[in-house]
C-alpha cells in the first residue's frame, strides 16, 4: 500500500527556526554527465559528475514575531535547511547547508503579500524520508 503526503503538512526550518505561514517549498537534486566521447565512436558515452542541490521557498510577508525569522534571512548567508515533508515527523526531511541565493518580496493589489526564498547546496543533501 502506498502512502502519499499533503502539502499542506510540511514545514522548512532555516538557520534553525521554522518559516511561518509557508506556502510552498521545492528542493530539487542533480547531477552532472560528463560526455566521455572521441573520433571514431559512434555512440556517446557518459559518466557521472558533481551532485549539487537546491531549492526555493514561499511564505506570506507579515511582520510580526511569529514570521520574523523568515524575514531576517539575508541574501549571501550559510544556512542549515531542513524541507519537512511533514511537519509532525521531523526523522523524515531533505537537510544541508545552503547558501541563500536571493529573496523575492512581492505585493500584488488584491493578493497577499509573499516572499520567496531561494537555496543554493554548499555540501551534501541528506535524504531521510524513510517513515
Amino acid at each position: 500500500m502506498s502512502i502519499c503526503y499533503a502539502g499542506k503538512d510540511g514545514a522548512l526550518s532555516v538557520g534553525g527556526t521554522n518559516v511561518a505561514m509557508l506556502t510552498s517549498w521545492n528542493v530539487t537534486q542533480s547531477a552532472e554527465t560528463l560526455e566521455c566521447a572521441y573520433m571514431g565512436a559512434d555512440w556517446k558515452e557518459h559518466k557521472a559528475g558533481l551532485k549539487s542541490w537546491e531549492g526555493s521557498a514561499e511564505a506570506n510577508f507579515a511582520d510580526d514575531a511569529e514570521t520574523q525569522a523568515a524575514n531576517e534571512i539575508v541574501v549571501g548567508s550559510e544556512v542549515a535547511a531542513i524541507f519537512y515533508p511533514l511537519a509532525s515527523d521531523t526523522d523524515m526531511k531533505f537537510s544541508g547547508n545552503a547558501i541563500v541565493t536571493s529573496i523575492d518580496n512581492s505585493a500584488s493589489l488584491g493578493d497577499v503579500q509573499t516572499v520567496s526564498l531561494s537555496f543554493v547546496g554548499s555540501d551534501e543533501l541528506t535524504t531521510a524520508i524513510t517513515p
